[in-house]
C-alpha cells in the first residue's frame, strides 16, 4: 500500500435535504490504527484519485475564513493527534453553521484523514453516506438462501471530498487543494463546501489540461532524438499523449515535459511568461481532454469515425466537399466480408 495513515476520525453531519436545520454528532477520539482503518482510507483516497475532473485551487488566507485558520493552527501544532481532533471538531462546527438555513444539502459521515501518499503529507476529508444492498444468508434450516438487506458505507460514490497537499501549502508551491467537481445540477450545493473549505481561484483539471494542450500546439515542434530533424506534428501529439499517460498519479509535471522534449532549451517557460499562463509546475490532467488532443470522433446518421491528425495529414482520410474517402485496404476487406455474408 502506498498510503501511510497517521490519524483518522469520523464525525456525523445530521441534515435532511428538505430541512433547513443542521446538527453534528462529534466524536472525541481517533479511530485506532489497523487494517480496517487503512482499508477505508485506501478506498476513499482511490475514489477521489480516480475522479476525472476535479477542482484545484489555493486555500484562502487564515484571516479570511474559519477553515484555513483552523488548518494553519493544526500545522503550527505539528499535526499532532490532539490538534488533529480539535481541528476536525472545530471545522465540523463551522460546517454546521454554514449549512443552517440551506435547503437541499444532505448530511452524512465526514471522515478526516491525516496520511502520506508516496511520502507526500495529505489532509483528506471525505463525506460518505449509507446505502442499502442485498446479501445472501442461509435460512435457519440451512437448506436454502434468503435475501436480506444490509446497510453499508458507499465509499465508491463520495458526496464531497477534498484533500490538501500539506507540503505544497507550506512551501507556497501553487494549487494545494483538490476538491470533487460536481455536475452543474449540484453546483449550488457544491458551492457550500467550496466556501467552507475556503477554496480560492478554483480551476478544473479539464481547464488546466486544455491550457496545457493549447500551449503544446503553439510551441515549436521539438527535434527527433538522434536525427536532430524536426518532429512531425502528429507524432509530437502522440508522444505528448504517451508522456502524460505514463506519468504517475495522473499528473503532468511541466518541467519534466520541457526537459523530455526540449532538453536544456526553455520554450515552455518563455511561452508561459509571454502569455501570462499560470500553470502549476505539476497539475492533475483530465484523460478525456488529453485523448481529444490526439484522437477525434465524429458521428452522423449512426456512422461513427475515429481518427487522428496523422490520418488526415497522410491522406488516409480525404475530405472532398461533402464526401469522405478512407484509404484502408484492411477496412475495405472487412466491409466486403460483411457484404458477402449478407448476400
Amino acid at each position: 500500500m502506498t498510503l501511510e495513515l497517521h490519524h483518522l476520525i469520523i464525525h456525523e453531519l445530521e441534515k435532511e435535504a428538505d430541512s433547513a436545520d443542521a446538527s453534528v454528532f462529534l466524536t472525541d477520539a481517533v479511530i485506532p490504527a489497523g487494517e480496517k482503518a487503512e482499508l477505508l482510507l485506501d478506498k476513499l483516497n482511490r475514489t477521489l484519485a480516480q475522479k476525472e475532473d476535479v477542482l484545484s485551487g489555493y486555500l484562502s488566507s487564515p484571516e479570511d475564513a474559519l477553515f484555513p485558520g483552523y488548518f494553519q493552527h493544526l500545522l503550527d501544532e505539528g499535526l499532532g493527534q490532539k490538534a488533529f481532533v480539535t481541528f476536525s471538531r472545530e471545522t465540523m462546527n463551522a460546517l454546521q453553521l454554514a449549512l443552517q438555513g440551506v435547503v437541499g444539502a444532505k448530511g452524512g459521515y465526514l471522515v478526516y484523514a491525516d496520511y502520506s501518499e508516496f511520502d507526500q503529507r495529505m489532509l483528506g476529508i471525505f463525506l460518505v453516506r449509507d446505502t442499502e444492498g442485498i446479501v445472501f444468508r442461509k435460512d435457519e434450516a440451512g437448506g436454502a438462501f434468503e435475501l436480506n438487506t444490509i446497510t453499508y458505507l458507499n465509499t465508491d460514490k463520495l458526496a464531497m471530498a477534498c484533500r490538501i497537499r500539506v507540503d505544497r501549502y507550506d512551501g507556497g508551491q501553487g494549487r494545494c487543494v483538490e476538491l470533487i467537481k460536481h455536475a452543474k445540477s449540484q453546483k449550488e450545493i457544491s458551492d457550500y463546501f467550496i466556501h467552507w473549505v475556503g477554496l480560492e481561484r478554483p480551476e478544473s483539471s479539464r481547464e488546466m489540461t486544455a491550457s496545457f494542450l493549447q500551449m503544446a500546439t503553439e510551441l515549436p515542434l521539438p527535434e527527433e532524438a538522434g536525427t536532430g530533424q524536426q518532429m512531425d506534428e502528429s507524432r509530437f501529439r502522440e508522444k505528448v499523449l504517451q508522456f502524460a499517460m505514463s506519468s504517475p498519479q495522473k499528473t503532468i509535471n511541466v518541467g519534466h515535459f520541457e526537459k523530455e522534449f526540449y532538453g536544456e532549451a526553455q520554450p515552455v517557460q518563455q511561452y508561459m511568461e509571454d502569455n501570462g499562463l499560470a500553470l502549476d509546475e505539476e497539475f492533475r490532467f483530465d484523460r478525456k481532454a488529453l485523448r481529444e488532443f490526439y484522437n477525434y470522433k465524429v458521428s452522423s446518421e449512426k456512422i461513427y469515425l475515429y481518427f487522428n491528425r496523422g490520418h488526415l495529414k497522410s491522406g488516409q482520410i480525404v475530405v472532398d466537399g461533402d464526401s469522405i474517402t478512407i484509404h484502408s485496404p484492411d477496412l475495405a476487406e472487412q466491409i466486403m466480408d460483411i457484404i458477402g455474408d449478407n448476400k
